[in-house]
């Protein structure tokens, strides 16, 4: 059994001896690489100022489109019928709150 681990570790050493050793080409790889670009800090970029923001049309005292005094009025109608079970005449509480919802911007 001697013989043979002898023998194995003859050929073990002539392996190793007879295969150069392997070189370090990662340093070599490492330089001819361009380094990459270093990340913009984003502290020293100024903010850019936030776009203003549409505003909205105010009942009091700003401009209300049409579409939106129609609706407010449609609403404050809605409410006079719901008032009388809806048994009152339609036009008569589409007018009076047309009247009223009229006077409250004007009252702005």
């Amino acid at each position: 059994m001697a013989e043979k681990t002898k023998a194995s570790e003859k050929a073990v050493r002539k392996t190793t001896a007879k295969s150069p050793a392997k070189k370090d080409t990662t340093a070599k790889k490492a330089a001819g690489k361009k380094a990459a670009p270093a990340a913009k800090s984003t502290a020293a970029v100024p903010a850019k100022p936030a776009a203003p923001r549409p505003r909205k049309p105010k009942a009091n005292g700003g401009t209300v489109t049409p579409e939106q005094r129609w609706r407010m009025i449609a609403e404050a109608a809605y409410f006079r019928a719901e008032q009388s079970n809806f048994l009152s005449d339609s036009v008569r509480d589409w007018l009076e709150a047309e009247r009223e919802i009229d006077a409250k911007l004007a009252a702005g």
